[in-house]
Parts: structure tokens; sequence; C-alpha cells
């Protein structure tokens, strides 16, 4: 017969089982607890998707091409002073779409006929941005 390692415990024997099922019950929820709150602060540093509210992150200033990307449709035109101090242009949405990122994105053009050149508001988090576009002429046959 095979003998289990016992320890006294103020006069009774204990099984190193029953030890280590003891520790294991302190020592699991605080492991957990330690994981859990360091989800938390990484989801505060940017290890997370998380939705900020409005309050919590400055809003842009209203660009003019700004509003204007975010209140149009495609094909629809205005006439519009593209920075303070800048000389009125006549800028048209030419289209509408989701980025890769599933941010909205709108493409403008300024300008007229041969002058004119495309302009890409995005929305983000803060409101709506000027945005790079990712390829110059584009792989997609536009409007």
């Amino acid at each position: 017969m095979q003998e289990r390692p016992q320890a006294c415990v103020m006069g009774q024997s204990v099984s190193s089982s029953a030890r280590l099922r003891r520790l294991t019950s302190l020592v699991v929820p605080m492991l957990a607890a330690l994981v859990l709150s360091g989800c938390d602060t990484l989801s505060g540093m940017g290890g997370g998707q998380t939705a900020a509210t409005p309050a919590a992150l400055p809003q842009r200033p209203l660009e003019p091409l700004a509003v204007f990307a975010s209140q149009a449709r495609p094909g629809e035109q205005s006439t519009l002073s593209p920075a303070p101090g800048a000389a009125p242009v006549r800028v048209q949405m030419v289209r509408s779409y989701y980025a890769a990122s599933g941010r909205p994105c709108r493409e403008l053009a300024l300008g007229s006929g041969s002058t004119s050149r495309p302009v890409l508001y995005c929305e983000e988090p803060t409101g709506w941005a000027a945005a790079r576009p990712l390829l110059r002429g584009g792989a997609v046959a536009r409007p």
C-alpha cells in the first residue's frame, strides 16, 4: 500500500491534495481579478476597441469642406471658401462610400472642369477630417 505524504496543521493531518485545493481556491480568484483589471487598463491605452463618449474627445473645428462633406449627397454642388480668407471655389460631392476601416468617406471635387482636384473627407470620432486617398487616380471607375 502506498502512503500519501501528509502534514500536520494544528493537530489535524492534511493531505497534499487538500492543501493544493485550498491554495488554488485562494490564488485563482486573485489572478482572475488581476487579469481583468489589466484588460481594463489596456483598453484605456488603446489596447482595446472601446467607443468613446463625445465629451471625452475634443471636437474638430468646423471646416466648411468638412461640413459640406458630412451633409451633401452625391452630385450636389456648392460654392465655398475652403479656408478662412481663401477665395470661394465650386465644390461637388463626387461619391460617398465606406472605407475598409468601416468609416464613411466622401470624395469631393474642388474647382470645375479640367482644373478640378479630388479631396477626400472621412468621419472620425472627433468629426469629419481630410484624409489621404490610398490610390492616386483610383483603380475603380468613377461616375
